[in-house]
């Protein structure tokens, strides 16, 4: 379904250029893009639970990215003033479902979504404005482009949004074999699920994520897609700002879950 533009920016139009903060005219110049039977190159999925604090700064680097991506938020039966945030913000689809956790969410988002890649966005984190742009140039240069999950550097940021640090992934793993990948991944979880890009039919392939584990369903993904013919690549440039804070869901829940997601795939 496509978007007319006949009649100039319509209101809705006008307010997702002023929360992103662009011109309307820079509006315009996108919305051109998006003709009739136009599929975005890559929908970010954003999973949601009372994420008060941080989920607008998440979803305006979502819509600001250099090349218009589709925007799906998915509310895990949040409690907090989440939905009041969320509702009625423009150029994104709006997703409300009973709390499950973030697998479900996500899953949810994916299925819902109509772009040939995914980017998994977590609502405490921030994409760079070019984050999407930087990732499938990457991609289109990489054979069997499709069999890959990507993934890529990043900045670190505290609760106020303040750069704390960086975490730069050893590259030395593009060069390795994927079964010494593999043998890595099984004793050191890398990457990072709100840096990661995966196409749709990876999903269709293997399945989806794993809903009945609280936390580190990107681990768990990682691993099952490794068993089943799927690869990681490193992206070796910085398109997120991960955030660091109290109420991670890794530190609200404690416990590990990686000796439980090993002995599955071992």
């Amino acid at each position: 379904m496509g978007i007319s533009l006949k009649d100039g920016l319509t209101e809705n139009h006008k307010k997702a250029a002023d929360l992103i903060g662009i011109t309307h005219e820079e509006m315009y110049d996108r919305l051109l893009k998006l003709q009739p039977d136009f599929v975005h190159p890559c929908a970010i999925i954003i999973p949601v639970y009372n994420g008060e604090k941080y989920i607008k700064e998440a979803v305006i680097s979502a819509l600001n990215q250099t090349i218009p991506c589709e925007v799906i938020v998915v509310n895990d039966g949040s409690t907090d003033k989440t939905h009041d945030l969320l509702c009625g913000v423009p150029n994104i689809t709006y997703l409300i479902k009973p709390n499950g956790g973030t697998a479900s969410a996500l899953n949810i988002g994916i299925r819902n979504s109509n772009s040939h890649w995914i980017h998994w966005l977590s609502a405490d984190d921030v994409l760079y404005p070019d984050a999407v742009e930087i990732m499938l140039k990457e991609i289109a240069l990489t054979p069997n482009q499709k069999n890959y999950i990507y993934y890529s550097d990043y900045d670190i940021i505290d609760e106020y949004s303040q750069l704390v640090g960086e975490f730069i992934e050893p590259i030395h793993r593009n060069f390795s074999t994927k079964e010494e990948r593999f043998k890595e991944l099984l004793g050191n979880y890398y990457g990072n699920g709100s840096s990661s890009m995966i196409h749709k039919s990876v999903f269709e392939k293997i399945g989806y994520f794993d809903e009945s584990i609280q936390h580190s369903e990107d681990y768990d993904f990682w691993l099952k897609a490794m068993k089943n013919g799927i690869d990681l690549k490193l992206i070796p440039i910085k398109t997120l700002r991960y955030r660091r804070h109290p109420e991670q869901l890794t530190v609200k829940y404690g416990g590990n879950l990686n000796e439980l997601i090993r002995s599955r795939y071992r």
